[in-house]
Formats: C-alpha cells, structure tokens, sequence
C-alpha cells in the first residue's frame, strides 16, 4: 500500500509536457499582375501580331514594390537600378515546333540605369546584334537596351526564331540616345567594341569604385579594363581616389607617381590586384587596371586625361570669353585649366 501511495505521489508531482504550437507560415497574398499597367505594354505583341508567334494568355505588369519577390535572386539587383517594373508576356511558336519565349521590358528611370541593367549580362559565349542601341544574343536567350529599357527575352525555337521576335519587339519602340557621353572621356583607341558597362554596384571589384562607367581595352593582346566615375564633387572624388590607393597600400606596393597626369594621381601593382594607374582630374575618377606592360596603363590613362582635359578646359574657356573682365576669369581658373599665355 505505502508502495502505491508513493507511486501515486510522484506521478501527481510530474508536470505534464508544454506541447508548443508552431504557427504555420503566412502566405504572401496573390497578387494580380494582369491588372496592372504599363507604357511598356504597347510594346509586347498581341494574339498573333509577332509572325510564328502567339500571345498565350494576358501580359503581367509587376511594379517596382513587388520586384524583388517576382524576381527572386535577381530582384535585389534590379531594385538597385530602380526598376519601375517589368512587363512579362509569354508567347508559343505557331509553326509547330514546341517553341517558347518569355518577353520581359524592364523600364528604368533613365536610360543610364537601363543600359547598366541590360550590361550586368554581357559576358560570356555571346554575338551582338544590329538591333538598336545595342544587343546580343546568348544561348537561349536575347538581350536589348533601349533608352530607359532593357528588353530580355528567353526561350527556344527553330533558328533564329526568338531573334526575329526581338527584332518585332525592338521596332516597335521608339527611338533613343546611344551610350552615356561620360564614354568619351576613355579613348577610342584600342577599346573593345560593344564592351562598355556601367555599374551601380562595384568597379574592378570594389564597392567604392561603383557608380562606374567602364570598358575595355586591348593593347597588343594585352586585355585592360578601364573606369571612370562622375563623382558628386572634388572632395568625393579626392575620398574615392585615396581609397582605392589604400587598398594597393595594405596590400601591394605603391610606384613613382606619373607626372602631370591629372591633378593627382598614383600608381601601383600587386600580385593579384594587377598594376594599376589612376588619377582625377576635377570630380572625376579615371583607373586603369592590367596585369602585363604597365607602359600600356600610362598610355590610356595619359589619352583620357588629355580628353577630359580638353573638354572641361573648353568649357571653362566658353565661360570665360561670355565676361567683359576675361583677364580676372582667367586668373580664377585651376592652373590645368588656364589657356597657354601667348
């Protein structure tokens, strides 16, 4: 009995097991990307309007606070160009032969954003197009800029058949300007054609070089990259400048300064950073990065300092002559801006 009684007690003393309810998660609510508009919808083709092609049901417009879930991993990136939306419509090839293709028209706030959007893609086995301002086809998919669009489309069919959709897509927008003017302070000499980029996020692989209008180069099978950044003032500029020669300082080793290339400048190389030359000249950063001859770096970097140069000076001269004191101007002006005094 005393047995019991124990046993008793002690199964009254155990408390029984907190059971804990995981509440299940909330699903996002469905979101209705047909009703949605866009300027970009006019550009899709519809029902049959492509030839070999058919609208297989109503086009989706997703707006720029629903880009980042639509799109997934790739989301973020677009947010970062400040995608006003993406305009979706999928297409069936009409000949029979199981064909397919996603159009996406990506729109931007300018054509800036759109081309550094459309430029994230440029690498790899790809062919440029003579499609308006610029395109390129990969496998399975075909890539264009067009003023503040990026139109990128995917899918497969008989030869040449998503290339010919593009094409349809492409004539159906209007007309825009080429490339950034800020390309031209890099020379023209020696750059590899169609590899102009512009990124928003990092240059040479460092964030703080983001903001960058690159290209390359090829200097007697040498390969350089080149860059440029339209910083937000000289100070910025100076900032950007001694971070980029920080890093060569931890980790590389710095070499004689070129003389008279912008109005400051460093040079230096490391083993896995490469040689680099770089310098600014009013607010803007120019850096060029190699691994072979450095003589090839001086000789870019001198070509885009004279450009840059050339155009600032100009302008401060055009100014200079629109006042009745010129003498007091010209005075005013930074030493590399002045006009040689006859």
């Amino acid at each position: 009995m005393a047995l019991l009684l124990a046993l008793a007690l002690a199964c009254d003393a155990r408390r029984p097991d907190v059971v804990r309810i995981t509440p299940k998660p909330q699903q996002p609510a469905e979101v209705n990307y047909t009703a949605f508009e866009s300027p970009s919808l006019q550009f899709l083709p519809r029902q049959q309007e492509a030839p070999g092609w058919k609208l297989e049901s109503d086009p989706s417009v997703v707006p720029k606070e629903h880009i980042v879930q639509y799109l997934g991993p790739e989301g973020p990136t677009f947010a970062a160009y400040q995608t006003l939306d993406d305009t979706v419509g999928k297409y069936s090839a009409t000949d029979g032969s199981n064909g397919f293709a996603t159009v996406e028209i990506f729109r931007f706030p300018d054509f800036v954003k759109a081309f550094g959007a459309y430029s994230l893609q440029k690498d790899g086995n790809l062919r440029f197009l003579d499609i308006p301002n610029e395109a390129f086809v990969k496998p399975h998919s075909v890539h264009i800029w067009r003023g503040p669009f990026y139109v990128r489309i995917i899918g497969e069919g008989a030869p040449d058949s998503v290339t010919k959709l593009a094409t349809f897509v492409a004539d159906k927008m209007p007309p825009a300007p080429g490339k950034p003017a800020i390309f031209t302070f890099l020379p023209d000499k020696m750059r590899v054609p169609n590899s102009e980029r512009y990124s928003a996020e990092k240059g040479f692989g460092q964030t703080f070089l983001g903001n960058s209008f690159q290209a390359q180069f090829n200097d007697d099978n040498d390969i350089v990259d080149g860059l440029v950044i339209p910083a937000m003032s000289k100070q910025a500029a100076g900032q950007i400048l001694a971070m980029y020669k920080n890093l060569y300082v931890r980790n590389g080793k710095l070499l004689d300064p070129i003389p008279n290339l912008g109005e400051d400048n460093f040079t230096a190389e490391d083993r896995y950073l490469g040689r680099v030359v770089a310098f600014r000249i009013d607010r803007f950063v120019v850096a060029f990065n190699g691994f072979k001859d450095r003589q090839h770096l001086i000789d870019l970097a001198t070509q885009a300092d004279q450009k840059i140069l050339g155009t600032i000076r100009k302008e401060l001269v055009q100014a200079d002559n629109e006042t009745d004191n010129s003498g007091k101007k010209q005075q005013e002006l930074p030493a590399w801006a002045q006009r040689p005094r006859r």
